[in-house]
């Protein structure tokens, strides 16, 4: 199976510590194509702690079930001051993969 690679970004949100490293927060994933499963996750986030937090968060999940769930358990499971900035990542890792997924089939069918 091919991995595919896809990344999301968001501003930060100002005065934190991610925020006077970077200006943004890249969220970036590594997939199995077509299965869709994340097999690795990464973020621009200011400690190790948070980056294994959130690679550990989305290491497995099926992005064929879209952003709803895993934003979900995001906001169930991470209380820091980068959510909004994760959630648009996330958001925008599963839209990078459903356009991928569209272009497959079509090139299959």
């Amino acid at each position: 199976m091919p991995k595919v690679f896809l990344s999301g970004y968001a501003k930060l949100p100002d005065n934190t510590t991610a925020q006077k490293l970077y200006s943004h927060l890249v969220l970036v994933v590594t997939a199995e194509m077509p299965g869709g499963i994340i097999q690795d996750a990464d973020c621009t986030m200011a400690t190790e702690l948070g980056r294994r937090f959130i690679r550990e968060l989305l290491t497995g999940y099926d992005l064929h079930r879209g952003p709803e769930p895993l934003v979900e358990l995001l906001n169930q499971t991470y209380h820091g001051h980068l959510r909004k900035a994760l959630q648009t990542c996330i958001k925008g890792i599963c839209l990078q993969f459903g356009e991928l997924n569209r272009a497959a089939a079509k090139q299959s069918g």
